[in-house]
């Protein structure tokens, strides 16, 4: 198959690796997975191990800045361990009730009735609640950018 075709392709096929950004799902494994096919379908002939690793070593720090960035946020704002295990709940229950956004707003409110029943300091969950909030936000921003760099990636590795 001519390798311009299949380049476009297979890069179609990364684009739904997009929507991990917003939902919990794995994205940019789903990336690299898609990459790492087109490099046996191809023979490695236009995606050398090198390159592949390059578009791993992208994927694993997507990944990690996915599982640590609101972590850190809440942290940051002064939630307590078992708070942040609260936000990750209400982040479930909200892409369940509220999807695709709905896990943002769970993560907050998780993070906050944790704290007040906790704590009962208000100031402090709001404090906490915020910078798990914030935390999420800026780590979908950053996550973001690393895909759209994997996919950029992915068609200049792949065009040589």
């Amino acid at each position: 198959m001519n390798n311009t075709i299949l380049l476009i392709i297979f890069a179609v096929l990364l684009l739904p690796g997009f929507a991990g950004i917003f939902l919990p799902l794995p994205g940019i494994l789903y990336m690299f997975i898609i990459s790492l096919i087109f490099g046996f379908v191809d023979k490695f002939q236009h995606l050398t191990e090198l390159e592949l690793l390059i578009l791993g070593i992208i994927a694993l720090v997507a990944m990690l800045n996915d599982y640590l960035s609101g972590m850190l946020g809440a942290k940051y704002g002064g939630a307590a361990q078992k708070s942040m295990l609260y936000g990750i709940i209400g982040m479930i229950l909200g892409l369940i009730i509220f999807p695709p956004f709905g896990g943002l707003v769970g993560v907050f409110i998780g993070i906050l009735l944790a704290e007040i029943f906790n704590h009962g300091n208000r100031e402090k969950a709001l404090c906490a609640a915020t910078g798990g909030l914030v935390g999420s936000l800026i780590g979908m921003g950053i996550t973001l950018i690393l895909s759209i760099v994997f996919l950029f990636l992915f068609i200049i590795f792949g065009i040589k």
